[in-house]
């Protein structure tokens, strides 16, 4: 099975770091990148986000196995509904995993975020003033862009008037595997962190 002292203390060691990784974001009202966007990376679940700009681009990322293709989405002006970011884990010496989770009661406002993702999934997405464009470009996260809300740049059109808005993106139901996420200013009220430890 396992040894029950080492489980706690383990266990104790590992809700301190998280803990006081909370403690950071509360006191700060800043979230890092750092430590849970390394690794196999993170997923967070929502029920609804929304932001007024919306940017999406190739990149790369790093992960477990080394660099790793990734879509970078940054957004601004950002409201979440029932968020969740889970991380699950290999303990270094205990024979089990553990699973991380955040949570918050209430909306998250962040007003600017980076975030680079290796899958989303979407009940229902929504666009205000979406362009899709390629271009010539040295830089390979410029040659592929997908905007919406208020920072689109469409080319003029004959019979078209795309001009973006504000909310630039709605998703609902949404679930997101990250690698990465940086917020310059988040607040995340009714904050909750869990630890969970499963036996191998």
């Amino acid at each position: 099975m396992y040894d029950t002292k080492r489980l706690v203390v383990g266990t104790g060691v590992s809700f301190l770091v998280v803990a006081a990784v909370g403690l950071v974001i509360l006191s700060s009202g800043t979230a890092y990148a750092a430590p849970l966007a390394s690794g196999n990376g993170f997923t967070v679940t929502a029920d609804e986000i929304r932001s007024d700009e919306f940017l999406l681009y190739p990149s790369s990322g790093e992960n477990d196995a080394g660099s790793t293709p990734v879509v970078v989405a940054e957004q601004r002006d950002v409201e979440i509904d029932g968020l969740e970011l889970t991380r699950k884990q290999n303990i270094p010496m205990m024979d089990g995993t553990m699973q991380i989770s955040f949570t918050a009661e209430e909306t998250v406002e962040a007003d600017q975020q980076y975030i680079k993702l290796t899958g989303l999934e979407a009940k229902e997405a929504t666009f205000n003033g979406q362009v899709i464009k390629t271009q010539a470009s040295d830089n390979p996260e410029r040659q592929f862009q997908q905007a919406a809300g208020e920072n689109v740049d469409p080319e003029d059109g004959y019979i078209t008037d795309i001009h973006g808005g504000s909310p630039g993106m709605v998703q609902e139901d949404v679930t997101i595997d990250m690698v990465y996420l940086a917020s310059n200013e988040i607040s995340l009220p009714g904050l909750n962190v869990d630890v969970e430890y499963n036996s191998k």
